[in-house]
């Protein structure tokens, strides 16, 4: 039996009201003070954005066989086709290297190599699904699919199969998360990632069969029934990934996970998903492909109980001969960091979550199909969505949030 270990690194800037006008955070610190921490880190960052293309490509060119998973989120891959477009990124340097076209890259890379990097889909605007309107659901899934195949093309797009939902946010209402898995697969998506915390673990199950197979997700509702195939968070070793996991340390507890599969005669190979921001920290931007990431690339040819692949490769491969284990959702669902409590809790949360429901029910009920002012309303409404403006809990970010709503409510025609 062989253990698949699949890295997966989540990436995603959110938009800000700056100067009287919309533009991405990361745009924003690119043009501030260059000698200030902010201005210095937004060249890793965008650096970081751009290292998984880089990557595999020259790992690939070398005759080695990378495989990654990511998801970026549409406002990210929107602002990295403005910076690249506009000059921005050629005028930035990074170890004295420019950044360059990064959308450019990874059309190379996805193009040229394909297997490499699997995209998962995601929401346009990073919304926090628990708490966002309902009737938006659709409107953010598709306009993430809209901004990825208008960059990269319909090939590409076709091979976005599993879906990632932002801050790993899954309700637990039945009816509703029936809902969104039926969405979901309307949308063309196959599997999803989710955490362990969104998930009931039957009784005497070890955290390597919760977190390290593949399941069957079924949802039972009032009459009503959904199923959707799902992975879920390694959560050890993505915290471990995000703080800086060496090579060995990965290959020690992918084996640790190996042979708890083998020692309770579970047929399925192991699955091991470890996720984590992409940029966040000085280890992402660093260190994890030079220490982590490229030297495990490297082991793989010389490894008999080790290997890597996408997530939909390991589907394609081992699930035939093996069926999926039947799970269900916990009643509370879950996040990435447990509960739904940074996005729900406290006033101002409750007050911004008051006022997009409101303006998103205006628009849904009073908007027109063929008014491009009603265009641009749906489309900042999204915007508003963006789950970044309350998880802070800080003034900063809730004030982003009003300054969008409140530009969203003065641009709604007057309806008699």
């Amino acid at each position: 039996m062989k253990a698949t270990f699949v890295p997966w690194l989540h990436m995603h800037q959110p938009p800000i009201w700056w100067n009287h006008q919309p533009m991405g955070n990361l745009e924003k610190m690119l043009n501030g003070d260059p000698n200030s921490e902010e201005g210095w880190n937004a060249q890793w960052f965008a650096q970081a954005y751009k290292n998984p293309a880089k990557y595999a490509l020259e790992l690939s060119r070398r005759g080695r066989q990378p495989r990654m998973m990511v998801d970026y989120s549409g406002v990210l891959l929107e602002e990295l086709a403005k910076l690249s477009e506009d000059g921005t990124f050629a005028n930035r340097h990074v170890d004295g290297d420019p950044l360059g076209d990064v959308i450019g890259l990874w059309r190379e890379a996805l193009n040229d190599y394909p297997e490499a990097i699997e995209f998962a889909g995601t929401a346009y605007s990073h919304c926090y699904f628990p708490t966002t309107p309902e009737r938006d659901w659709q409107a953010q899934i598709m306009t993430w699919k809209r901004v990825f195949g208008d960059l990269f093309g319909e090939a590409a797009l076709e091979r976005v199969k599993g879906f990632w939902l932002p801050e790993m946010g899954m309700m637990g209402d039945p009816q509703r998360a029936i809902a969104l898995i039926r969405l979901l697969k309307r949308c063309g998506y196959e599997w999803l990632i989710l955490p362990a915390s969104a998930l009931s673990r039957p009784e005497g199950w070890t955290t390597p069969q919760l977190e390290n197979q593949v399941h069957e997700l079924q949802i039972q509702g009032e009459g009503d029934r959904e199923t959707i195939l799902c992975v879920v968070r390694d959560t050890d070793m993505g915290i471990r990934q995000q703080s800086g996991h060496n090579a060995d340390g990965c290959l020690n507890d992918i084996r640790y996970r190996l042979g708890v599969f083998e020692q309770e005669q579970l047929t399925s190979p192991p699955l091991i998903v470890p996720t984590s921001d992409g940029e966040n920290g000085n280890v992402m931007m660093f260190e994890y492909f030079k220490n982590t990431f490229v030297p495990l690339v490297e082991m793989m040819p010389q490894l008999a109980d080790v290997e890597m692949l996408t997530v939909s490769q390991y589907l394609d491969r081992y699930l035939d001969s093996s069926q999926p284990t039947p799970l269900s959702l916990n009643t509370t669902g879950g996040s990435w960091i447990g509960g739904h409590e940074s996005w729900n809790e406290g006033d101002r949360r409750q007050a911004i979550a008051l006022k997009i429901e409101t303006l998103s029910r205006q628009v849904a009920e009073q908007g027109s199909s063929s008014d491009p002012i009603w265009d641009e309303a749906r489309q900042l409404l999204l915007v508003c969505e963006t789950s970044c403006f309350v998880y802070w809990n800080a003034e900063f970010w809730f004030d982003q949030a009003d300054s969008f709503l409140g530009k969203l409510e003065a641009s709604l025609p007057i309806t008699v």
